[in-house]
Parts: C-alpha cells; sequence; structure tokens
C-alpha cells in the first residue's frame, strides 16, 4: 500500500537560518529578567516588536518551506515532491538505489524522527540524490519496502568481537581523527549558531582546562597534553559510540549495515555498485597488523562530515581475510608486484622533516629576538611539530610498501595518504582515468608518479608515489592498458 506524508516538524529548525537563534536567545533571555510590574510586559513589547516581527517571518517562511515538501512510497519506488505553484517531482525506483541510509542522531531518537539518504549513479557529487527527514515509523516501512525489492537470500553474516573493538580502539584511535571530530562539530554546530559564539566557547573551555592543569605541570606541557589526550580521548569514544553495535549482513544482491549505540544508523547497499574496497591502517596499526574495511559506494560514508565507508571495523588481518573472502568472493587477495624505486626513497620523508623544521627554527628566532613570546611559542611549536615529525615517520615506512599489482582483472594499490595506509582493490571497469606524470627531480633518478582515479561519487585520486618509470610502463601494458606517454608532450 502507499505511503504518503510530510516530513517530521523537526525539519522546521533546519529551514530556519542561524540568525533565528541569534534572535531568539537574547529576547527568551530580556523575557526571563522581566519583572512583575504591571507594565513591564508592555515594555518589553515596546523595545523588542522588530525582533519579533523579524522572527515571525523567519518562522513563516520555514513553515511554508515545510509545507511545500512531501513524499510518497510504495513497494516499488519513492516520490518525493516539492514546491507550491511550481512543483517539481523526483522518483526513485529501489531497483536504482545504490544506497540507502537511514540515521538517527540522539535528539532525532528522542524526538522520533529519522533522516533519509537515497543515492543512485545519477551523478549527483557530494551529495545524496533524496534526503529527507521522516518520523521514524514512516522511515521503518520505507526500509522494509527497500529491502522487500532486494533478494533476501541470506549469505553472511557477522558482527565484531566487542572486546577486541574495545581493546583496539584503546591502542590506536587517532589523535588526528580526534581533532577533525571536533573541527566538525564545530562546522556543525556553525549551521546553527555564528562563529563567534563558538569560537569563544572553545577558547573558554581551553583556557579553563589549561588553568585547572597548570596547577600540577607547567602551562606549556599542559596545553599540549590536553590537545594530544583530548583527541585520542573524542576518537576512542566516537569509535566506540559509532561501532559497538555493527553489523554487516550479507544477501544475494545488497549489504546490509547496522551501527551505533547512541545514535542508530542503517543503510542498505548494491554489491554490485560497490567501486572500490579499501584496507585502513594507521601507523601504529600497520605496526600491529590490524586494520579496516571500507568500500566506496555512491551515497555511503558521504552523507556526513565525520562518517566512514566502514565495511568492518578495525580487526584482526586474518577476520578482514575472513570478510573478504565471504563478502566479496570475486575480488582477489592483494597483491604486489610493483614496489617503489629505492632512489625516490629521500622524496617519500624530506618534506614532512621541513614541515617540522619551519615552526622549530621559528620558535628559535623568536626565542632570541621576541623572549616575551616564549611561553606561547613553546606549546604552539611541539604542537605543530609532533604532528610533522609523525608524518615524516608514517611517509618513511610507506616508501617500503608503495606498490601495483594486477591480479585476476582488479588492480591493487598500496599508498599512504598523510598518516593513513591503503590497500585499494579496484575492479578494472571502475578505472576512470590512470596519470603518469615525472618531476624534473624524478627525471634523475627515472622514476614517475602514478595517478588513478575511480567512478565514485566525487572525484576520487589514489596517488602513488616513487615507481620506475620504464618498469610502470611496461607494467601497464603487460596488463592490457592503452597509455599514451611522452616526456616532451609539447612536441
Amino acid at each position: 500500500m502507499e505511503k504518503t506524508g510530510r516530513q517530521h516538524p523537526i525539519r522546521l529548525l533546519s529551514y530556519t537560518t542561524r540568525y533565528f537563534w541569534l534572535l531568539i536567545i537574547p529576547l527568551a533571555r530580556s523575557f526571563y529578567s522581566l519583572s512583575f510590574e504591571f507594565d513591564a510586559l508592555r515594555v518589553w513589547l515596546r523595545g523588542a516588536w522588530l525582533d519579533l516581527l523579524v522572527l515571525a517571518a523567519i518562522i513563516c517562511f520555514a513553515w511554508i518551506r515545510w509545507l511545500s515538501v512531501w513524499f510518497s512510497f510504495d513497494s516499488e519506488k519513492i516520490v518525493l515532491r516539492r514546491g507550491i505553484y511550481l512543483m517539481t517531482e523526483d522518483t526513485v525506483y529501489y531497483s536504482n538505489i545504490t544506497t540507502l541510509s537511514i540515521k538517527q542522531s540522539i535528539i532525532y531518537r528522542m524526538l522520533g524522527a529519522s533522516t533519509v539518504y537515497i543515492a543512485t549513479n545519477a551523478g549527483n557529487f557530494d551529495a545524496a540524490d533524496v534526503t529527507i527527514t521522516m518520523r521514524k515509523s514512516d522511515a521503518d516501512r520505507l526500509y522494509e519496502a527497500a529491502k522487500g525489492s532486494r533478494q533476501r537470500s541470506l549469505n553472511y553474516s557477522i558482527s565484531p568481537n566487542k572486546l577486541r573493538l574495545l581493546l583496539f580502539s584503546l591502542l590506536f584511535s587517532s589523535t588526528l581523527s580526534g581533532v577533525l571530530i571536533i573541527i566538525a562539530l564545530l562546522l556543525e554546530t556553525g549551521e546553527i549558531f555564528d562563529r563567534e559564539i563558538e569560537a569563544r566557547l572553545l577558547l573558554d573551555t581551553l583556557t579553563e582546562a589549561v588553568n585547572r592543569f597548570a596547577r600540577y605541570v607547567p602551562p606549556a606541557i599542559s596545553a599540549i597534553i590536553i590537545v594530544l589526550a583530548g583527541g585520542w580521548a573524542l576518537s576512542f569514544g566516537s569509535n566506540l559510540i559509532s561501532f559497538w553495535g555493527f553489523v554487516l549482513t550479507k544477501c544475494t544482491d545488497s549489504l546490509y549495515v547496522k551501527s551505533g549505540i547512541l545514535a542508530k544508523n542503517r543503510h542498505i547497499l548494491l554489491r554490485d555498485r560497490i567501486n572500490f574496497i579499501d584496507l585502513k591502517q594507521s601507523f601504529t596499526s600497520k605496526v600491529f597488523n590490524v586494520s579496516s574495511l571500507h568500500a566506496n559506494c555512491s551515497g555511503y560514508g558521504s552523507t556526513g562530515r565525520n562518517e566512514l565507508s566502514v565495511i568492518l571495523p578495525i580487526t584482526t588481518r586474518k577476520e578482514i581475510n575472513g570478510a573478504l573472502k565471504e563478502v566479496f568472493p570475486d575480488y582477489p587477495r592483494p597483491r604486489i608486484e610493483l614496489k617503489s624505486n629505492p632512489r625516490s626513497y629521500p622524496g617519500f620523508f624530506i618534506w614532512p622533516l621541513v614541515l617540522a623544521l619551519i615552526p622549530a627554527a621559528g620558535f628559535v628566532a623568536s626565542y632570541y629576538l621576541l623572549p616575551s613570546w616564549y611561553q606561547v611559542a613553546y606549546p604552539a611549536v611541539a604542537i605543530t611539530v609532533i604532528p610533522a615529525i609523525w608524518l615524516a615517520m608514517c611517509k618513511t615506512l610507506s616508501m617500503f610498501i608503495t606498490g601495483l599489482g594486477f591480479n585476476e582483472g582488479y588492480l591493487t594499490l598500496r599508498y599512504s595518504r598523510l598518516y593513513t595506509f591503503h590497500t585499494v582493490v579496484i575492479p578494472r571497469d571502475r578505472i576512470t582515468k590512470i596519470r603518469i606524470r615525472q618531476s624534473p627531480f624524478q627525471r634523475i633518478g627515472g622514476s614517475c608518479s602514478v595517478s588513478v582515479y575511480t567512478s565514485s561519487d566525487a572525484k576520487t585520486r589514489h596517488y602513488i608515489y616513487g615507481l620506475r618509470l620504464d618498469r610502470t610502463l611496461a607494467f601497464f601494458e603487460r596488463n592490457g592498458f592503452d597509455l599514451y606517454y611522452t616526456e616532451a608532450p609539447g612536441k
């Protein structure tokens, strides 16, 4: 039966601008501070009537936008209609859906709301083709309708060991990931609150934390410890909250992913629309041979700033190999044939070391030229130098593992991007472009860099540095890739 309805009323808030909050907060504060005198309300209205009029206009326009959107779905398709006088209609059949995601934040769970994201391969880059906020009951019906249109034969299901997940999250959570989560939260908050407000809150919080911690250790050291420990703790907590209830189920043509404790997420992925798989590792997880498995599929892992396209959270290599065999039986085991050129090794770690030396040189200069800035410069230099040194260590390790391989119609790429090590396996028909380049310094050693572009809902480039040019050209020619290369393109 067809179900028709409007979005959840919570959507009204997202249709208002952030200036709505800048008006309502001072109005509420001034109203709360009213005295109990008879004329107090009249005096307040006389001073706030313009703000109240603007507030009413914002609410009115948000309500009109909310009224102008409604949806309907049945066992085959979902239809989204927008507009009052000029109406547009989007129809998406379940058979064409690449990824269906249903998400519930903590607040949305309390209010009985869910956000639905629907992605296809229609080319709507960096965004879902359909985004709509439904009542939870409607979202559940849509989820079951989409599942009912797929082949339901259950082949495989896995849920990570919770004790192992707790231990690995404890050991391998990334400080950088925690800092990025903080930035993402600030950006999300910026949709509602003014930048000045969020910056003041962040600075006041950090100042208070440093002042309390400075009773026991010097302020400079306390600032460094708070940034590093705070980033790690946030990354650790985020991993547990996101993946504690993780369940992956494979059916004949689809993958079903459920995850989250406080925030609940559900995803349906069409298996033959997956562009490539990616085994990701940090420096420490690389050393201990554990990793997480990701899949690039339009709409999956791209509907939130801190969202990940995880198929299996961080676990042992044995469990990863078992999941690869069951979930992606057509994908061969990653194998590297062509490794980086030893003559290109300095190019891996020199520029991170240069990045570390720049703030260090600035610190030395400030020590002699501006001694009063020493207490400020010391923690700032430490916070910038430590990541640069850590990056140099990652790049040093990556020069021994970077390479290419081709097996059974699948291209394997192994490389590092900043602090993350990637092992990517791509079906040949998902490769859109391959580019080989030589810098002036690489010509001296006969090296080159390879960029592999893949089908995706955004521009995705895999960059492999420091391969021997002659062997790289022979590798692609041997495996049937028709590449044109010239050392002097202008001639």
